[in-house]
């Protein structure tokens, strides 16, 4: 009878423990901490679930870039957003996004610099 029990609380453990987990922050492009040459096109979140992004603000010297995020767009794994043409400088990025299986909210910051081409 013990046995069962346990075998039993396993096993709905097993099948509960997914819902209960959060979107988590996989990588990155351009990569946090990066030095780039060239300013990115375009800025990618890699999710180890779907999610929705909520906010992402970008700013640079403490002034924020005007960056579009389509909050109506679907889940998905990996989101990415179109960006303006960027300055050299050292930019940060702060997002959060949404986890439609559990609705609990992840966010995060990371940086990477434009420092132009090799003199």
């Amino acid at each position: 009878m013990r046995k069962a029990r346990l075998v039993a609380v396993v096993a709905a453990m097993v099948v509960i423990g997914p819902a209960f987990g959060h979107a988590r922050l996989l990588g990155t492009s351009p990569p946090a901490d990066a030095q780039l040459q060239a300013a990115p096109k375009s800025l990618t979140l890699n999710f180890n679930e779907n999610a929705r992004l909520a906010i992402l603000t970008l700013t640079v010297g403490g002034m924020v870039i005007p960056v579009a995020v389509d909050r109506s767009a679907p889940a998905a794994r990996e989101i990415t957003v179109s960006l303006p043409v960027l300055a050299v400088g050292t930019y940060q990025v702060q997002w959060s996004a949404l986890s439609p299986a559990d609705g609990h909210i992840t966010k995060g910051t990371f940086s990477f610099s434009i420092v132009g081409p090799p003199r």
